[in-house]
């Protein structure tokens, strides 16, 4: 076998490889963007931000601009934040990121802030309105002290069923004779 044989078998080999590993590889490139667009992101633009609502001292819910909800729980409780809390995030390269931090601004008068502890921020997780409407129900600062009732959606419903009768049952056989 010459040089030139073994090049253009090797080729050939390479190439039927190819045709066998590109279509896998696209699927696999395909359902990574599938996953990115619905999975957890390490960061949201700046300026898709529309707004923030701090939930509890442990979620922070953002709103894109194009509707999008997401909920960061932060890896760690952060002590003085609350639905009424102030915070200030520190934009890096125009987004806001998982492990940034953000600092809560005390109010020790009206219209006076005093600069509070920094907190770190968790992953930003997609939710639907629906979980953003349980999440905002589970996290209300008042929800021990009020009755205890359904939330306005049920998560599993529940209704009565008559199975139906089946009379070669083996429970419902008669016991054979004793001898």
């Amino acid at each position: 076998m010459d040089y030139n044989h073994i090049l253009r078998r090797s080729a050939a080999a390479c190439a039927a490889l190819l045709v066998i590993a590109v279509p896998g590889a696209a699927q696999q490139s395909e359902d990574a963007a599938v996953a990115a667009a619905t999975g957890p992101r390490a960061c949201l633009p700046q300026p898709l931000i529309k707004r923030t609502k701090i939930l509890d001292n442990r979620n922070i819910v953002f709103v894109t601009r194009q509707d999008e909800i997401y909920n960061n729980q932060l890896p760690k409780q952060c002590t003085s934040l609350n639905r009424r809390s102030l915070v200030n995030y520190g934009i890096a390269n125009g987004r806001v990121c998982a492990g940034d931090r953000f600092q809560i601004l005390l109010e020790t008068a009206p219209k006076n802030f005093f600069p509070g502890p920094l907190c770190e921020l968790g992953a930003f997780v997609p939710i639907t309105e629906a979980e953003l409407e349980d999440l905002t129900a589970m996290t209300e600062p008042d929800r021990e002290r009020r009755p205890r009732s359904r939330s306005s959606r049920e998560a599993v419903t529940t209704e009565k069923v008559e199975l139906p009768r089946d009379e070669a049952a083996p429970g419902n056989a008669e016991p054979a004779p004793a001898e």
